[in-house]
């Protein structure tokens, strides 16, 4: 693969595109750099050039006075802060970000890529801008990108199943673009929304202690101190940041503002999030975790359902206030759908049997699959008539069949 010394939006191939991606999910750098057939530095040049796009982009976007502000004045954004208080932190960022050479070629690099996402169907980039959207704080940018990308997998899937072929394949040859299923973009979706939600409950005027706690957190995902991965990784930072957890699980729920935003991000410091969360057993937190639990990922979402499972009979109301909100997403909520058929009391058991009826064939399956965890064969009827009526599945096929045993 060529290098060159800038990663440009128009002129990256797939397999430019694919290893960038893998990255920014928390794939390991050596191995993905060996498939692409480059150097870990390389590799780790072109997220940077992505993510320093995204920054620059961010910085353009921001409106910075052009006048003088005094520190102790009030901020001009009208919040009646002060503007030490609120604006001036993201205003002499952008100020240095701003190169007055550059701001003409940032321009006209943006109109290019919105051309390039205009033409070109290909999912993995439209990932990779809106991964770096978030990175930057542009959750408005990112929740627009999954939106549209979402609207664009259900109609390819509706198009494939009627045709077995998506619109841009000719007949025996393969698309020209990959396609995420819905299912991945709803995902995506979720995390942005999530990502503004947490972005603007943050507090302007952050306690100095705390933010010092949380800035201390971060230091999880500086390869340079800790260059170790996978369980071993997770075991070092972990050991090496217990003070900093402790501190944080003792200083209680007014921390969860600060802490959510890292949760967001596929990041080592986002990891611990759901440990802290579960120490305060609080309303919020069984709601962050029912969140988090949503986002897909590989071990905070897994997490959080074992903190979920935890929290035992006393976190039924708040699943169940799950399905009550934010319906559009309850494809995505089969994990703490799981969580109830481990929590084996009455409460659990009929909201089971009320999640047979449910629309989506994903919730019915799994709600067939974790209701065979209780043995009550006075449920075979209503899982055998809801595996009917979404065609049979596999998960609630084989839990019939367990009942049946009996």
């Amino acid at each position: 693969m060529s290098i060159t010394s800038k990663l440009q939006f128009d002129t990256m191939s797939e397999a430019e595109l694919e290893p960038v991606l893998e990255l920014l999910q928390g794939g390991d750098p050596n191995i993905i750099a060996l498939k692409a057939g480059i150097n870990k530095e390389q590799l780790f040049r072109m997220r940077d050039d992505l993510l320093a796009q995204a920054e620059r982009k961010r910085a353009e976007l921001t409106d910075v006075p052009s006048e003088k502000i005094g520190r102790n004045e009030p901020c001009p954004c009208g919040s009646g802060k002060k503007y030490k208080h609120c604006c001036l932190e993201k205003h002499e960022a952008a100020r240095q970000a701003k190169d007055p050479e550059q701001e003409e070629n940032l321009r006209a690099k943006k109109r290019e890529q919105k051309q390039l996402i205009k033409h070109i169907d290909e999912d993995r980039l439209h990932d990779i801008v809106a991964t770096c959207h978030l990175y930057a704080g542009e959750c408005e940018e990112a929740i627009e990108i999954c939106r549209r990308r979402l609207e664009v997998a259900r109609s390819e899937k509706d198009y494939f199943i009627e045709h077995g072929r998506y619109r841009d394949a000719e007949i025996d040859k393969p698309a020209l673009s990959y396609y995420y299923p819905p299912l991945t973009w709803l995902q995506k979706y979720w995390i942005a929304l999530k990502a503004k939600d947490y972005r603007d409950s943050y507090p302007i005027a952050g306690k100095p202690k705390i933010n010092a706690l949380i800035k201390k957190l971060q230091t999880a995902d500086d390869k340079n101190q800790f260059p170790e991965k996978h369980s071993n990784g997770l075991e070092l930072r972990k050991n090496a940041l217990k003070d900093t957890l402790d501190q944080l699980k003792r200083i209680g729920p007014e921390i969860i503002p600060y802490i959510l935003p890292l949760a967001c991000k596929y990041s080592w410091a986002g990891i611990f999030v759901p440990e802290v969360l579960f120490s305060y057993k609080k309303d919020m937190a069984s709601r962050a975790l029912i969140d988090i639990s949503m986002f897909g990922f590989a071990y905070a979402s897994g997490a959080s359902l074992h903190y979920l499972e935890k929290l035992g009979e006393a976190v039924i109301p708040y699943i169940e206030e799950a399905f009550a909100r934010d319906k559009a997403f309850d494809p995505i909520k089969t994990g703490i759908v799981s969580v109830l058929g481990n929590i084996r009391v009455p409460a659990s058991y009929e909201l089971l049997l009320r999640l047979l009826e449910h629309e989506s064939s994903h919730i019915v399956n799994w709600a067939g699959d974790a209701l065979g965890n209780f043995n009550k064969i006075e449920a075979l009827p209503a899982m055998v008539a809801a595996n009917q009526r979404i065609g049979g599945e596999k998960m609630i096929d084989t839990a019939i069949q367990k009942l049946k045993d009996l």
